[in-house]
């Protein structure tokens, strides 16, 4: 499926399922991988995400799991010596984590097994993978993409084992990482069981409205870049709880995306950096309800600067 109105020349290719190699030795460059998902009827969000700093010789990640605002119901996460490239088509560390490809940019299977958290999931893909200019977030990514599609399997948290069969999307980035001084940068995405999705990248302009500056919006059948819009969000003190999207693609086709906060995740992620997460079940015009998420990135000091409390670390 074409995404019609993204730039030819920016392509995915089957060879980006695989590590890429530093083209410096820049000590922030990094690669990740990234797969969320939920139980939506517990208002719980899982993310599973490992990384790579291969200038800095290190290799991390975690499962962590939440609910309500920063109640976190698991949490496995680790930091290792990265000694050689790692296969990201077949990924076997020695924690237990196991990211494998099932099939070239559309299909991959997920396990990991401690006493806090243990899963085995499987992500299929419902569109080709978008991928997303580096000024879209500049100094943060060299490549960078995300996709959307459906988790099915099986997920332990603590001692109870749920079924997992939701929407989301998986995301994947390399390249070298500058936090720039004053950023401030969010996205929303959502995503239905019946394939229609969206993902907007939002930056404020002059007057403090979150304007998108790029995505996707996936609807019968055809997917085509966002070209302009605006997300809203309604925030009850120093937090979001609800949020509209309203963006135009490349076809002439309209978004409007009304969505409630189910969650919160709002962390002090350090070298200056606060970000804000939230679970939300969005209303995007079908007959099935979509679920994703609502994300901000601030620098702690302009945070702090606008009259917020402090964030503490996870």
């Amino acid at each position: 499926m074409t995404i019609e109105g993204n730039d030819r020349g920016l392509v995915v290719t089957e060879a980006d399922d695989g590590f890429h190699p530093p083209t410096g030795d820049d000590p922030t460059w990094i690669e990740t991988a990234w797969f969320p998902l939920w139980l939506p009827g517990r208002g719980v969000s899982v993310h599973t995400r490992v990384w790579f700093r291969p200038n800095e010789g290190r290799q991390g990640g975690a499962v962590t799991a939440w609910t309500g605002e920063n109640r976190y119901l698991a949490h496995d996460g680790w930091d290792d010596a990265l000694e050689t490239p790692p296969d990201l088509r077949n990924l076997h560390l020695a924690n237990g984590f196991h990211l494998e490809c099932l099939e070239p940019l559309h299909r991959y299977r997920l396990r990991h097994r401690s006493d806090r958290v243990e899963l085995d999931v499987e992500f299929e893909a419902i569109m080709e993978p978008n991928p997303v200019p580096p000024e879209e977030s500049p100094g943060m990514f060299d490549g960078h993409l995300e996709q959307p599609g459906r988790v099915r399997g099986r997920i332990r948290l603590g001692s109870e084992w749920s079924d997992v069969d939701c929407a989301t999307v998986r995301d994947r980035s390399w390249g070298p990482r500058t936090m720039r001084p004053g950023l401030r940068l969010g996205n929303a995405h959502g995503t239905t069981l019946d394939a229609r999705s969206f993902f907007v990248y939002v930056n404020p302009d002059d007057d403090g409205r979150d304007v998108v500056t790029g995505g996707y919006w996936l609807a019968d059948g055809r997917a085509a870049r966002l070209v302009a819009g605006e997300r809203r969000t309604e925030l009850d003190g120093d937090f979001p709880v609800s949020v509209v999207v309203e963006a135009t693609d490349a076809l002439g086709r309209r978004l409007r995306a009304e969505g409630r906060c189910r969650n919160r995740q709002s962390v002090d992620a350090g070298h200056d950096l606060y970000a804000v997460l939230n679970l939300v079940q969005w209303d995007i015009g079908s007959g099935d309800a979509g679920w994703g998420e609502n994300h901000d990135i601030w620098s702690a000091t302009d945070w702090v600067a606008a009259g917020r409390a402090p964030l503490g670390r996870r």
